[in-house]
């Protein structure tokens, strides 16, 4: 009896098949599509937040004095305004220094500024905001030309709505960003917390799927750009080696985490 009852153990054992490595299809194209939506994200994200900070740093008010003012008058107003929360720097340029900075960017207009007898310009102060006071420059300018007499405010309205604009959509699109990330992860965390009968070898061809929808999705986005010519300056002002690696690491984990979900 004891050799009947061992020899269909023994078959049993031998046909219990060899677990190896495997890719899943259903499960690389899962994640190949949630790949190409965060490369997207972080491609928008990336060149938005660069426009955003060109067009902060090019944002500024210029306040023009009417009239003439001594220099220790102006320095002391400029350190006044210097001291106010909502602006970032403040730069006093004489009449000759104006002149210079205007010859440096436009010749042709310095030389029909003093064919025209005006060989001077008016000494200006130069003011860079915070981000917070752009959205309400004019109530702030109102105020510093009612508390300082002779200064005539310039600036750009729409340079400043623009920036406002700008700036709410960066914030927007990395608070959405950051809270579908959590998502994730919350999502992650439940799967992970009910034990799975799936074996290590096709968790780790899970993983090694996950990677490679990835890298699928870098090279998607080469194969549109390669086209333009200009690939390599594309790379380098759309993303970053770090934002790859992590979503590298986060297609490897969204992969070992679809293996034990398996309900795709």
């Amino acid at each position: 009896m004891a050799s009947t009852t061992s020899e269909p153990t023994k078959n049993t054992a031998a046909r219990k098949p060899k677990q190896v490595l495997r890719l899943h299809r259903r499960l690389f194209l899962l994640v190949f599509a949630v790949a190409v939506l965060w490369q997207s994200l972080l491609l928008v994200d990336t060149r938005l937040n660069q426009y955003y900070q060109a067009l902060k740093d090019s944002f500024k008010v210029i306040l023009t004095i009417d009239n003439t003012t001594d220099n220790d008058l102006l320095a002391q107003i400029g350190e006044t305004l210097n001291q106010k929360t909502d602006i970032v720097s403040v730069q006093l340029f004489s009449a000759q220094d104006g002149l210079d900075v205007v010859r440096k960017q436009n010749p042709q207009l310095v030389e029909a500024l003093l064919l025209m007898g005006r060989n001077k310009m008016p000494a200006y102060f130069e003011l860079r905001l915070a981000d917070t006071a752009v959205h309400n420059v004019e109530a702030l300018l109102a105020n510093l030309t009612a508390e300082y007499k002779g200064l005539t405010p310039h600036y750009q309205a729409e340079h400043a709505r623009l920036v406002f604009a700008t700036g709410l959509c960066v914030k927007a699109l990395r608070t959405a960003m950051l809270f579908a990330a959590l998502l994730f992860l919350a999502f992650m965390f439940m799967v992970e917390a009910y034990p799975s009968q799936a074996p290590k070898s096709h968790m780790m061809s899970a993983v090694l799927s996950g990677v490679l929808a990835g890298v699928g999705a870098g090279l998607f986005f080469v194969l549109l750009i390669y086209p333009t010519g200009f690939l390599h300056t594309a790379l380098q002002t759309f993303t970053t080696w770090p934002r790859q690696v992590l979503l590298l690491v986060f297609c490897a984990l969204l992969g070992w985490t679809l293996s034990k979900w398996q309900k795709f």
